[in-house]
């Protein structure tokens, strides 16, 4: 807040405050001897990673890793309360295991989201307090009851990659590889904003397009910018064409202008960078 009203000492003293916490809360909770935070729980490991400049960087991998192994061994579930919960499925996807974060969302077993609605007990048409819910008294057990609805806002940030600033509309699904498109097909959303409506819908589905490619359809709202970003579908991929309407906006080049559009295609991370207006 103190940056986006131009208070530059505060800034830089909040700045200075943060570094400092970030380092005590290390120092207070990094075990050296596991090399994990805290009792080596996921929320514990969740918590650490996602606050900025908390996990140093000889141990970031290690710590990641570790969480990915525990929830994979677990048969891929997280044992997550509302807070873990609620951090969990970014982070994994700005990590590169959006794959593990699909697995965890689209499981039917015990522990998950689909759980709720698919066991021998009671069937949920809203999402639980608890994850076992039917093995609990009804105290603090609600069946109707936001706790865990905080994967909804990543549904919209990152199945649909839709980030809204005061500049430009940001549009950035995030895929996983070729071979686990399976986890995700099709995507269809819907956003009001500031601006107006965001619609984006894509598929991989080979029935509606061809493999190794993306059939997205996005309508901007009027008087607004927006950047859409295309990720690589396999590791070291590329981009070879974009078309629009059945007309080819972009070839194989590194950057290409057209009439509606600038075109950047990013050497070092591989994306497809398109920068258009309404419509």
């Amino acid at each position: 807040m103190s940056q986006i009203l131009g208070y530059t000492n505060d800034t830089q003293n909040y700045l200075t405050l943060y570094q400092q916490l970030a380092k005590e809360f290390h120092e207070a909770f990094f075990n050296f001897s596991t090399f994990l935070y805290d009792d080596g729980t996921q929320t514990a490991q969740i918590l650490a990673l996602v606050l900025s400049n908390v996990v140093p960087d000889y141990a970031r991998k290690f710590v990641l890793e570790h969480l990915i192994g525990d929830i994979i061994e677990k048969g891929n579930h997280a044992l997550t309360g509302i807070i873990g919960t609620a951090q969990l499925f970014p982070l994994l996807s700005d990590n590169g295991y959006h794959d593990v974060a699909l697995e965890l969302i689209s499981s039917i077993t015990y522990p998950s989201y689909g759980y709720m609605f698919n066991n021998p007990y009671e069937n949920a048409t809203t999402i639980w307090e608890l994850w076992n819910a039917p093995f609990e008294g009804p105290g603090m057990n609600s069946r109707n009851h936001i706790m865990f609805g905080s994967v909804g806002a990543w549904f919209y940030s990152h199945l649909a990659g839709i980030d809204v600033s005061p500049d430009f509309i940001t549009i950035r699904p995030r895929m996983v590889i070729e071979s686990k498109k399976h986890l995700l097909l099709k995507v269809d959303c819907q956003l009001n904003t500031l601006y107006g409506l965001v619609h984006l819908a894509y598929t991989r589905d080979r029935h509606d397009t061809m493999d190794n490619s993306i059939r997205l359809r996005l309508t901007i709202p009027a008087n607004a910018q927006a950047q859409i970003i295309f990720e690589p579908l396999f590791p070291g991929a590329r981009c070879v064409r974009l078309i629009e309407r059945n007309e080819t906006i972009w070839p194989l080049r590194l950057e290409y202008s057209t009439r509606n559009h600038i075109i950047t295609n990013e050497l070092n991370t591989g994306w497809m960078i398109v920068q258009t207006g309404s419509g």
